[in-house]
C-alpha cells in the first residue's frame, strides 16, 4: 500500500459537479481539501438557464465556455399540452474536467483514484484507492452520486447513446417525447444525435427499446436511420432518492449522495451545485467551531426539503402523462406516496439552524405546516422580531415595525403578509400602514 498525501482538513470522495464545486469553495476559504475524484462517465447533459447563471456565479467562467446554445427545447407533453423553452448542452465529462481544474486552480489537491476502502479510526478516515494509495482526513464527504441506503422513488433508469450521423442539416435543439413506458430526451447537431430514454429497468437489450422508440416516435426514427453508435450506451440510475442522514458528526454527503431528484423535476447539475454551496457553508461553520451536529441538522434537513419538492413536483409530470399508459399511473402514484402530509399544527416560533452569512447559526423560526422546517426572514424582514413587535405594541403599524427592525416599509409589509396567509397573525387589515 502505497501513502497517499496527509495534512487535509477534508476529504472529498467524488470528483462530479457536486464534489468539485465543493472543492473549489472550501479551497478559497483556506480549507486544506482532497478531492479524490474518479473517471466520469460521458455523455450530453442539458443545462438551464439558472444551472449556468449559477456556475457564472461561482465565478466559474472555464466552464461557461464550454456550454453549447442557447438551443430551442420542444415537444409534446401529457394531453397534448406543447413543451417549449431552451437549454444549454454540454459534454458532462468535459464540464467535470473544468470543475476539477478550478478547484486546483483554488488550491484543492486533485488525484485520480476510485476508492475501495474506507477505514473509520478515531484520526477520522482512511481511504484505500484501488491502486493501493491511501489518503487520510478527519473529515469526509461523499460525492459519489445515488448509491448506498436511501429512501426513494420508483427504480427508474436513463439509458444514453450518442449516434454520428451524415446528416449536416440537423438543426441544434432538444425535443422531450412521452413514450408508453418512459419518456425520450433527443438532441439533435449537425453531424451528431444524442438519445436519452428514461424509463423502468429493462431486461430486453438497448436495441430493443431503440427499436420501440423509433416506431413510437417518427422523429427519432427519421434522425436514426442514417446514423451509427460512435460509442457504447451510459446506463444511470434515474429516481429520486434521499441518503440517509447521518449519525457520524465527521461524515458527510453531498450532491446526489445526498438527494437526487428524477430528471423530469429539474436538473441533477442545479442540485449540485446548491448542495455543495450549502455543504460547503456547513463545514466551514464547523472548522470554525459550530457544532457538527447543529451543522448537519441544518444541511439534513435542507436536503430532505428540496427532495420532498422534487418528488411533488414529479408526482405532477407523471400524473400529467397518466393516459399514455400505466407506467406512468404507478409512477406518479409512487412519487405521491412519498409526499409529507402537511399537518394542522398552527404557526409557532421555534428556534432551527440557519444559514447567517455564510454560517450556520441558531436562529428563532416561524414554523407551520406548510413549512416545517420553519422560515427565518421573507424580503430581508426577520419573522421572530417582528412577531415580537406585533405581539407587544398596543398600536402596531407597518412603519412601526420598519423602524423597530430598521427595515424598509415595503419589505415589512411582504413579511406581515406572509405572516397573515401562513395564519400566524389573525385578522388581516387589523394593522395600519402609518404610526
Amino acid at each position: 500500500m502505497n501513502a497517499g498525501a496527509t495534512g487535509h482538513d477534508v476529504m472529498i470522495v467524488g470528483g462530479g459537479p457536486a464534489g468539485s464545486v465543493l472543492a473549489r469553495r472550501l479551497a478559497v476559504e483556506q480549507v486544506r481539501v482532497l478531492l479524490l475524484a474518479g473517471p466520469s462517465p460521458g455523455g450530453t447533459e442539458g443545462v438551464s438557464r439558472r444551472t449556468r447563471e449559477l456556475l457564472a456565479m461561482e465565478g466559474l467562467d472555464g466552464a461557461l465556455d464550454i456550454l453549447r446554445g442557447p438551443v430551442p427545447r420542444s415537444g409534446l407533453w401529457g394531453s397534448g399540452r406543447v413543451i417549449s423553452g431552451s437549454e444549454w448542452l454540454v459534454d458532462r465529462s468535459l464540464l467535470a474536467a473544468r470543475l476539477r481544474a478550478a478547484a486546483r486552480a483554488s488550491g484543492a489537491d486533485v488525484v485520480d483514484g476510485i476508492a475501495a476502502t474506507t477505514i473509520r479510526d478515531a484520526a477520522g478516515f482512511r481511504v484505500v484507492t484501488r491502486a493501493g494509495d491511501c489518503y487520510q482526513a478527519p473529515l469526509l464527504v461523499d460525492a459519489r452520486g445515488r448509491r448506498g441506503r436511501e429512501r426513494r422513488g420508483p427504480r427508474l433508469v436513463a439509458i444514453g447513446q450518442n449516434f454520428a450521423t451524415r446528416r449536416m442539416d440537423l438543426a441544434r435543439a432538444t425535443q422531450v417525447h412521452i413514450l408508453a413506458d418512459g419518456w425520450c430526451w433527443l438532441v439533435t447537431e449537425p453531424g451528431n444525435v444524442w438519445v436519452q430514454l428514461v424509463g423502468a429497468p429493462r431486461r430486453q437489450p438497448l436495441r430493443n427499446g431503440l427499436a420501440a422508440a423509433c416506431d413510437a416516435l417518427p422523429q427519432l426514427r427519421a434522425v436514426l436511420e442514417a446514423a451509427e453508435p460512435t460509442a457504447a450506451a451510459t446506463v444511470r440510475p434515474a429516481h429520486a432518492r434521499l441518503g440517509p442522514a447521518g449519525c457520524d458528526l465527521a461524515r458527510w454527503r453531498v450532491g446526489d449522495a445526498a438527494y437526487a431528484t428524477d430528471p423530469l423535476s429539474g436538473q441533477g447539475i442545479y442540485h449540485a451545485l446548491c448542495s455543495a454551496r450549502a455543504v460547503a457553508a456547513a463545514l466551514n461553520s464547523v472548522l470554525a467551531g459550530v457544532a457538527a451536529a447543529l451543522a448537519q441538522r441544518f444541511i439534513a434537513e435542507l436536503h430532505e426539503r428540496m427532495w420532498h419538492r422534487s418528488v411533488t413536483v414529479a408526482a405532477a409530470f407523471y400524473r400529467e402523462a397518466a393516459a399514455a399508459g400505466p407506467f406512468w399511473t404507478q409512477t406518479a402514484d409512487a412519487y405521491a406516496s412519498l409526499i409529507p402530509v402537511a399537518g394542522a399544527t398552527p404557526p409557532a416560533i421555534e428556534t432551527r439552524p440557519v444559514l447567517d452569512s455564510g454560517r450556520i447559526r441558531e436562529q428563532r423560526v416561524c414554523v407551520t405546516a406548510a413549512q416545517p422546517q420553519g422560515v427565518w426572514h421573507v424580503d430581508g424582514v426577520a419573522l421572530a422580531p417582528l412577531m415580537d413587535y406585533l405581539q407587544a405594541t398596543e398600536s402596531a403599524s407597518i412603519v412601526g415595525a420598519a423602524a423597530a427592525l430598521v427595515r424598509p416599509p415595503t419589505a415589512v409589509a411582504t413579511a406581515v403578509r406572509w405572516l397573515h396567509t401562513a395564519g400566524a397573525l389573525p385578522m388581516p387589515g387589523a394593522l395600519s400602514a402609518g404610526d
